[in-house]
């Protein structure tokens, strides 16, 4: 390695270690104590999310407005439930874009966890909490692969996962016989949990909730958040602090792999069935919730609230289409679309801000 560092990347990488041991909020070290209006203007304005916040409201008044049925019960619990299992992948993919890596397999191990567990509960008979651990096991363990092979042949992880996309696809269309999986045990009671609604919202929408707690605990609070940060912000600094860049590098895909087949298997608890297709262009939605939230593609940074935030835009633009009669096939468009802005827009952002 090269012992000649940019200086602005290397202080970035100081500057997240020494956040991180010292605990230290920009928003709680800047706070001044004041009145109940002020404070809670303050904050907002500290809130780097509100932009999302806001077009998220408007894009959901523009389709609610002239289609009243969009604010039914029914209408938000669907479309909480398809946003929290996108979600929940797009938290692994905010720390993987954090250290300017990308996975586009997450849709083949998402598919082939759903997979395994409706086999190993029907074909098998074993129990579903069984059949789900094992598959949690697989997914963690095909995430990792991808990884490793990665440093192996010092490639980005975006190279691999051009190669294990269609090796995982093609698996579970070989193991399931290119045929849906039905005949699930619904009493069971990892069904009756897991594909019920818990206080009137998804089984699905309280486990992305935990889920995206817990993990943006790690990635802003602890040692190895501060690891994933660091390496985003410069590889080789990483490096002579210390931190092994190829191991966290397969933990991070290992993670991705996990929330894949978490994914995966919460799907499977709601619609008591699977077909091998599911996930494809998956990879799309969730790098584009990552983006769009606020993880910055040049590394270094992330949010886990702008994931979510970034889902429920992509979900809300879905559900429009099928409320104002669109051809279900501009899905994929818009959300292509949606993407490159992202893109554009961030790039935008970080020169403004270098300048």
């Amino acid at each position: 390695m090269s012992g000649h560092l940019p200086a602005e990347r290397s202080g970035a990488v100081a500057s997240v270690m020494a956040n991180a041991s010292e605990g230290s909020n920009p928003v709680q070290d800047d706070y001044q104590p004041g009145t109940g209006s002020t404070t809670l203007r303050a904050l907002w304005q500290r809130f780097e999310e509100k932009g999302l916040v806001i077009t998220l409201i408007v894009m959901m008044l523009c389709i609610g407005i002239p289609n009243h049925a969009f604010f039914n019960l029914a209408s938000i619990v669907s479309i909480l439930r398809q946003a929290s299992l996108v979600a929940i992948i797009s938290f692994g993919m905010v720390f993987l874009i954090s250290m300017i890596e990308l996975d586009l397999s997450v849709g083949g191990i998402y598919a082939m966890a759903t997979t395994i567990t409706a086999l190993l509960i029907k074909s098998s008979g074993l129990d579903p909490w069984t059949a789900v651990l094992i598959a949690l096991g697989v997914s963690t363990l095909l995430g990792a692969a991808n990884g490793i092979i990665a440093n192996l042949i010092q490639v980005p992880v975006i190279i691999v996962s051009l190669g294990s996309l269609p090796l995982f696809v093609g698996i579970t269309l070989t193991i399931s016989n290119a045929q849906p999986i039905i005949g699930m045990p619904e009493d069971h009671t990892f069904f009756q949990l897991f594909g019920s609604d818990w206080f009137g919202l998804p089984a699905a929408f309280w486990t992305m909730v935990v889920v995206g707690i817990g993990l943006h605990v790690v990635f802003f609070h602890s040692r190895f958040g501060t690891a994933v940060r660091a390496v985003g912000s410069n590889a080789q600094a990483a490096f002579f602090t210390g931190i092994r860049v190829s191991r966290v590098r397969v933990s991070v895909t290992a993670l991705v792999g996990l929330l894949s087949g978490l994914s995966g298997v919460l799907t499977l608890a709601f619609f008591k069935s699977t077909d091998p297709t599911v996930g494809r262009g998956l990879e799309l939605q969730v790098i584009a919730a990552a983006v769009i939230g606020g993880t910055s593609l040049t590394g270094g940074s992330g949010t886990i609230l702008g994931a979510v935030l970034g889902v429920l835009i992509i979900s809300t633009i879905n559900s429009g289409i099928v409320f104002f009669g669109v051809d279900s096939n501009y899905a994929e468009l818009i959300t292509g679309i949606v993407i490159l802005i992202a893109i554009s827009l961030d790039r935008i952002l970080k020169r403004k801000r270098g300048a």
